[in-house]
């Protein structure tokens, strides 16, 4: 019985080996012919996106979507710096590795043979990608994913789609919740104010003086969670023509001036004669828009520094126990891997 034990015995590890072996085998066949796991995500425009489960190479074309992959820890996996204009510079000279990695876009201009060459398994692009062009990095082998955030719910649907899309969904609602706790201070601060008392704001683009944001875009949000009221919120489309005339005749008590292109600031408005009936220039309410390495009021859940700032700005005496250096430098520490002061931020 002992001899008939150890032969069955050695028959059952005979055959287990041989199914391992078969199955290791098949799993190797399956590799090579590129039957690799995916993951499917829908994604900002609709469109039905079937990526590698593995990503290990990311071009990110638009400042949102860099954002995000650095949110979400995956920095190294970018191909491109994907950050841009002075956060860009910011970035640059704190970290030789992504000072090292080259930059895709010069200017509005994307270099399609440079991104191509680079080989990336997925490129995030925003939804105002031009169709296109999105076309041709498709046919050239690259899957895109588009994402918006216009509002602050639809950037936080775009970090959960990147999220899903690197496997990283857990960090992807971490990331959403710490902002959420910043909106919900800022929110739960100014909910009081009644609405005759509540600022009046124009928030000027990025232009000129006499574009104004609208209340279909994401600074509409800004300005009323943070208790003001936006004087061009009836206007539709974005950055919206106005007369010096009807700037006048809103007579905001504040005047945000967008932080994109720093091409005008306060000083220009209060040596000009026709805005001098303006309570906000009356009173120099006039502020430039933060940071200085980096914008809080375009789409990307770090617009979320841009609400508290706001918050605090039109009404100091509600947010005086509120160091805003100090919640930038946590957030960014967090999210970009470098303090806000260390990255060589100021307010």
């Amino acid at each position: 019985m002992c001899i008939l034990k150890r032969k069955c015995l050695r028959f059952l590890c005979l055959l287990v080996f041989i199914v391992s072996f078969l199955t290791l085998f098949g799993c190797q066949a399956d590799r090579k012919e590129g039957k690799e796991e995916t993951v499917t995500v829908v994604d900002q425009l609709g469109r039905t996106v079937t990526v590698s489960k593995n990503i290990k190479r990311i071009a990110a074309l638009h400042h949102f979507g860099g954002k995000v992959v650095f949110a979400l820890g995956a920095q190294n996996l970018l191909v491109d710096q994907a950050l841009y204009h002075r956060e860009n510079q910011a970035m640059a000279k704190v970290n030789p590795s992504f000072a090292a990695k080259p930059k895709l876009i010069q200017g509005h201009d994307l270099n399609y043979e440079e991104l191509v060459a680079l080989r990336p398994d997925i490129a995030i692009a925003y939804t105002s990608f031009d169709p296109s062009d999105l076309e041709q990095l498709e046919d050239a082998g690259i899957k895109v994913i588009a994402i918006r955030g216009e509002t602050l719910e639809e950037s936080f649907a775009g970090v959960r789609l990147v999220a899903k899309a690197l496997g990283r969904e857990q960090r992807g609602e971490e990331y959403i919740a710490d902002c959420r706790k910043l909106y919900d201070l800022v929110a739960e601060r100014t909910k009081v104010i009644p609405p005759e008392n509540r600022l009046k704001v124009m928030f000027a683009g990025p232009k000129n003086i006499y574009s104004a944001a609208t209340g279909q875009m994401l600074q509409n949000t800004l300005l009323e969670t943070a208790g003001g009221r936006n004087v061009a919120s009836s206007l539709s489309g974005f950055w919206a023509s106005v007369s010096p005339e009807q700037i006048a005749a809103w007579n905001p008590d504040v005047i945000l001036l967008g932080s994109s292109l720093d091409s005008y600031g306060a000083e220009a408005l209060f040596g000009n004669p026709q805005f001098k009936t303006v309570s906000a220039v009356k009173s120099r309410r006039v502020h430039v828009f933060p940071s200085n390495i980096g914008w809080w009021d375009y789409p990307a859940p770090h617009c979320i520094l841009g609400l508290v700032w706001t918050a605090k700005m039109l009404y100091p005496e509600r947010f005086r126990d509120l160091d805003m250096v100090k919640v930038a430098d946590e957030f960014y520490r967090k999210y970009l891997g470098y303090s806000f002061t260390a990255m060589g931020g100021r307010l």
